[in-house]
């Protein structure tokens, strides 16, 4: 294990703080079965509706967050242990594995949303010839990024579009979110705390002054520290799971209406054939 062991007193300042996964949990958990909900689109005559495979992009979802959720835990857990609790503090290592675990909760939280995405689709029932528009064919973009353009152009006063708008639109989840683009495509950001860091880019200068090539040595400054990448990953947390509640409620409410529409025609059925 990277850390020792902490008790519930090391917690108490951060426990009023931290994103509460119960009520989404709460909505997850108790959504309708696939196999419960193909049931009714059946009947509606939607043998290949896709609105009950939602529930499955739901449920990713919700289990790719809790990973993120862990994650976050993770780097405050380590920057107690290492800073705190060791005698004496060893910097390095909190931010060895706060680092890790940083990258670990932006990666985790764009999959989350990359999930939540296809449940939209699947929920609204969006084919692929919708979303054509706003996919751009010489560059990489996310599912996230194309159903949110398409919720905010075609689809602008549906309820999840609103709940979705705010998320894309928000600091905190774009920060998160070029975070993870910048681990995975380019070169890792630089933090703070782990000796001198090089920016991928030449290291001469150009002459000045009537002077020749200086070189610029010495590294580079680190862009962040752990704190600072808490401060956006932290609260772009928040944020998706106040619009995963959001989707959670609406698609619920969806599954209910269709669930309940089916009951209601096969009583009318058995109501016939007894007559």
């Amino acid at each position: 294990m990277s850390r020792g062991m902490l008790d519930d007193s090391d917690w108490e300042q951060y426990v009023q703080e931290f994103p509460d996964l119960s009520k989404i949990d709460e909505l997850v958990t108790k959504l309708p079965s696939p196999d419960i909900l193909s049931i009714p689109c059946l009947d509606k005559g939607s043998y290949r509706s896709h609105f009950p495979v939602a529930s499955v992009c739901f449920n990713d979802a919700y289990e790719t967050l809790w990973g993120a959720h862990y994650a976050l835990a993770e780097i405050i857990a380590h920057d107690i242990w290492y800073l705190r609790k060791k005698d004496p503090p060893n910097e390095a290592a909190a931010t060895l594995f706060g680092r890790f675990y940083a990258e670990d909760a932006a990666s985790r939280l764009y999959s989350a949303g990359e999930h939540l995405a296809n449940g939209i689709i699947m929920m609204l029932e969006i084919g692929d010839e919708d979303l054509m528009p706003y996919k751009d064919k010489g560059k990489r973009i996310s599912q996230q990024s194309i159903v949110g353009n398409y919720l905010r152009k075609e689809k602008t006063s549906h309820p999840v579009t609103e709940a979705v708008i705010k998320l894309a639109d928000s600091k905190e989840w774009q920060a998160t979110m070029t975070y993870r683009n910048r681990w995975v495509h380019e070169q890792p950001p630089t933090v703070k705390g782990l000796g001198i860091v090089y920016k991928r880019r030449i290291r001469w200068g150009p002459p000045s002054a009537g002077k020749g090539y200086t070189l610029r040595g010495g590294g580079d400054k680190p862009e962040y520290s752990i704190d600072e990448l808490v401060k956006f990953i932290k609260p772009a947390m928040f944020k998706f799971i106040d619009t995963f509640i959001s989707v959670a409620e609406y698609y619920k409410s969806a599954a209910e209406s269709y669930i309940q529409s089916w009951n209601d025609m096969a009583s009318v059925k058995i109501q016939l054939s007894q007559r």
